[in-house]
């Protein structure tokens, strides 16, 4: 009896089985997937296919220089026809606190903010009395 529930709710009534994919359940299925897709060994077109939903055509379309013969294991592959462009790398840390023999310039090269740039971030501090232990504001 349960056998035959579960295969009613995972079949309904009136499914009269597989039907060709609408354009509406290609776009749900487009909103989940990650941007890209990396090609692990043995992928195809036709694999990356089922596995995302997307036609052969579309990945094809989304990858004008991918060609099915030249599938390269760790080449990334659009899944969208237009992926979010990448985020900007983080800015760094915001602060630094002080260590034994650092000074202003030696901050400032490891850093690679400009010497002017850092006193005028920390108008609080002296060069001359620059001790272990203070925090230099690298950035606003």
């Amino acid at each position: 009896m349960l056998a035959a529930v579960i295969v009613v709710l995972a079949n309904p009534p009136g499914n009269g089985g597989p039907h060709p994919k609408s354009a509406r359940s290609v776009h749900g299925i487009v909103r989940k997937l990650a941007p890209y897709w990396t090609v692990r060994p043995g992928d195809t077109l036709a694999e990356i296919s089922d596995k995302t939903g997307l036609s052969i055509g579309q990945l094809e379309a989304y990858n004008p220089d991918a060609s099915v013969q030249s599938l390269a294991v760790g080449q990334r592959l659009k899944l969208w026809r237009h992926p979010p462009s990448p985020r900007p790398k983080p800015r760094g840390p915001r602060f630094r606190t002080v260590r034994p023999g650092d000074s202003f310039g030696s901050i400032a090269a490891k850093t690679g903010i400009n010497l002017a740039k850092l006193e005028h971030l920390n108008p609080r501090l002296k060069p001359a009395t620059l001790q272990p232990g203070d925090r230099i504001r690298l950035r606003p």
